[in-house]
């Protein structure tokens, strides 16, 4: 599980937070990126990266901006930054977010080159939170966060990447539209990119090849994914467990999958969460499965 450790610095990053939080990237409101990108406020920070919202001063729109900047005193993660920017340039879907630009900026503090990414703006919150705040969704809404979000990963897969972290708070949700969009494309790798693919995920929604360290398929988003919705439609965590504990039972079995689900749910979750990455339904299946589920949901509101 070398790729564990590793996980727990990297998967933190964008993390919506409350507006008005103070920001110690050394960068301030009303600096100009590409002049054009005008920062406003910042709105989230992880281990390797500050978002801030900004307007484009060109369209007067908002926008996020992804500054690759980590606290004073250590190296900006130049890397990071150029593997994000080629897989959102990659990826189109109106279920990932989009890159607007991208380029690098002379630090305020310390001279450094910082890569930064502007992206589009959801303007509600993340999934975790909106469960946490709202409870878990009803099965005709998880029915349709489902199509959106499998519509997006499949799109991710099309390209030929792979997240490795998709986890309810990757998942940014649009109060207004209804929009869900996948986020942090930072942890993403080429299909093909082998060793590599074991370097990150989030433990709670690890599949269990990447608990093994072997190598990864699109099928391991998609055990995540699952994962997701099983908590979004029961407010649960499945994995709730010390990290040991959590790590094994996952290769031994299934998550635990209420019976009190409606039949078409608790056949989807499991075989989305099938221990074989042979086994479980590719995105595109999934998004197929989410558009039946959404319509016996609304044949049955009907009768």
């Amino acid at each position: 599980m070398a790729g564990a450790g590793a996980a727990s610095t990297a998967i933190s990053r964008s993390l919506p937070a409350e507006k008005g939080q103070t920001d110690s990237s050394g960068f301030s409101a009303h600096v100009l990126f590409d002049g054009r990108y005008c920062l406003d406020e910042p709105i989230g920070r992880g281990a390797a990266a500050y978002v801030w919202q900004a307007t484009d001063l060109a369209s007067l729109s908002k926008v996020a901006v992804k500054i690759f900047s980590a606290p004073l005193g250590h190296s900006p993660e130049g890397h990071e930054a150029s593997r994000e920017a080629a897989a959102l340039a990659a990826v189109s879907s109106d279920h990932v977010l989009q890159l607007v630009a991208h380029g690098a900026i002379s630090h305020p503090e310390t001279g450094v080159q910082t890569p930064y990414l502007v992206m589009d703006l959801v303007p509600g919150e993340n999934l975790r939170r909106t469960v946490a705040r709202f409870g878990p969704y009803s099965p005709s809404a998880a029915a349709d966060l489902g199509r959106q979000l499998a519509e997006g990963l499949s799109a991710v897969h099309t390209a030929g990447y792979i997240h490795r972290d998709i986890k309810p708070s990757n998942i940014l949700l649009d109060p207004g539209s209804g929009t869900a969009k996948i986020a942090d494309l930072g942890t993403a790798v080429d299909a093909q990119g082998g060793g590599e693919q074991q370097s990150y995920g989030s433990l709670p929604y690890m599949s269990p090849e990447q608990v093994h360290g072997t190598d990864l398929t699109g099928a391991t988003d998609v055990y995540s994914l699952g994962l997701v919705l099983l908590e979004s439609i029961t407010g649960v965590r499945a994995f709730d467990l010390p990290q040991v504990e959590s790590m094994v039972v996952r290769t031994v079995r299934g998550p635990q999958i209420s019976a009190g689900l409606p039949a078409g749910w608790i056949q989807l979750l499991t075989a989305m969460t099938a221990l074989e990455p042979t086994d479980r339904p590719t995105a595109n299946q999934c998004r197929q499965a989410f558009v039946a589920l959404a319509a016996d949901h609304s044949g049955s509101r009907a009768a």
